[in-house]
């Protein structure tokens, strides 16, 4: 199945200090590390940064090319609703670049979850029990005309997990070597210390 990726870098990162998307992961930014991992998947296709805004990352190299929110100031809403709108292909992963230790064999298994299904979408069930939607892939027609519904009318945009689960998303839980902090999610400089030291 083919898909294009979109990297969500676009986060105010204010418990960070800065740009977490450039923070140094080791090797790789956290952003470099998020796209090779979705790069390397069979079928991926195009790998795109999707960044707050034109200005964000004007200044830094980036490996890929970098989108701006086409309606900014929503969140991860408008990063969803600006990597499903660039899309060109049938379905779509969306990854925020802040999950440094989700594994290429979770990616894979989405993947192929949302494949074998026919599904609207594929995203993981965390160990504490949540949906993560910030690492799924999702059919990009159907997904973009109910995000653009949402956005359009809702008062009070809803979470994206309840978003996700009343799609009627596929969800594919943990496998047996899946590690406890595969979610872990970087927001501050100890997350990231963190993070090294679970990769290394």
């Amino acid at each position: 199945m083919e898909f294009d990726a979109f990297i969500l870098i676009g986060g105010r990162s204010s418990r960070f200090g800065s740009d977490k998307a450039l923070a140094d992961l080791g090797s790789v930014t956290l952003a470099e590390n998020a796209a090779r991992l979705l790069g390397e998947i069979s079928g991926c296709k195009d790998v795109t940064f999707v960044a707050a805004n034109e200005t964000q990352f004007a200044g830094a190299e980036m490996p890929f090319n970098v989108i701006a929110d086409k309606n900014p100031g929503l969140g991860a809403w408008s990063g969803f609703q600006t990597a499903l709108s660039a899309s060109k292909r049938e379905m779509t992963f969306i990854l925020a670049c802040d999950l440094p230790l989700v594994s290429g064999d979770l990616l894979k298994r989405l993947v192929n979850a949302a494949s074998d299904a026919n599904s609207v979408a594929a995203v993981p069930l965390q160990p504490d029990g949540r949906l993560q939607p910030l690492c799924g892939i999702y059919r990009t027609s159907p997904v973009l005309k109910a995000v653009e519904e949402i956005i359009g009318t809702a008062e009070n945009l809803p979470s994206l997990i309840s978003f996700v689960r009343e799609l009627g998303s596929t969800i594919v839980g943990p496998s047996g070597n899946t590690s406890s902090y595969e979610f872990l999610n970087v927001n501050t400089r100890e997350d990231l210390e963190k993070a090294k030291l679970l990769r290394s």
